[in-house]
């Protein structure tokens, strides 16, 4: 999906997206000082997250395991002038990095396409410097659930049983379907809590009215405006290790 993803998507290299048409971290300010700070990006795609803490005065570290995100990140760092790692690599098992060798670790939308997130997790803390933050933006519970638009509902099944969505879009041969894990608002904290780390800020993200001074827009999500604005897309957990 990288290549349509990049183009349809209008992804800022000035400010951390959370959400579609809603606010970044300019406004919610999840992160703090990031200037000299040692931040690891996972599941990074083009590394747009990067550009804008590279920019800030973070030192960066980009991970993903697609050749073609990454090859959009590369362009992406030149472009811009940016300088920061990216690595090819898979989320959920960072081994090639040190035990506290960062402290930021973050993810926009990488962690619902992982089998083991608690391991992942766990693994993320084994990274983190004391007092380094974990921040998990991803799909919230309620987005695997169908938007009725004739209605303007959502209709949900069984919220403590969401269902696995296996995408579509045809995969090379030898290679099974991608998955989206959608995940309870307990089990995505309790990923957190069961690591060590304590949670300190939970966000839903909510579109403005026109999307104004979002860092993550784009025709990707032009058409689920509606739902958007009523139903939340996305949770941002932030976890610290104390």
């Amino acid at each position: 999906m990288s290549p349509s993803y990049q183009a349809d998507s209008d992804i800022s290299l000035d400010d951390v997206h959370y959400a579609p048409f809603a606010a970044g971290e300019r406004r919610y300010k999840l992160l703090g000082e990031v200037a000299g700070k040692r931040v690891l990006e996972l599941a990074c795609g083009a590394a747009q997250n990067s550009v804008a803490l590279s920019r800030w005065g973070a030192n960066v570290v980009a991970l993903d395991f697609s050749s073609r995100q990454l090859s959009h990140a590369l362009s992406l760092r030149r472009r811009s002038g940016t300088r920061f790692d990216l690595v090819a690599g898979d989320m959920e098992a960072p081994t090639m990095f040190r035990d506290e060798s960062f402290d930021i670790a973050l993810s926009s939308f990488g962690w619902e396409f992982i089998p083991d997130l608690r391991g992942c997790v766990a693994e993320c803390a084994r990274l983190l410097r004391p007092g380094g933050q974990l921040v998990m933006c991803t799909v919230h519970p309620l987005s695997a659930f169908d938007w009725h638009g004739a209605e303007r509902e959502l209709r949900v099944t069984s919220y403590f049983d969401p269902p696995v969505e296996i995408w579509e879009d045809p995969v090379p041969e030898g290679h099974s379907p991608g998955l989206t894990f959608f995940r309870t608002i307990e089990e995505l904290v309790g990923s957190i809590t069961d690591a060590g780390l304590m949670v300190d800020r939970l966000l839903e993200p909510y579109p403005a009215a026109d999307g104004e001074g979002s860092p993550y827009g784009g025709r990707y999500w032009g058409d689920h405006r509606d739902r958007l604005a009523r139903v939340p897309f996305a949770v941002v957990i932030s976890g610290r290790k104390v």
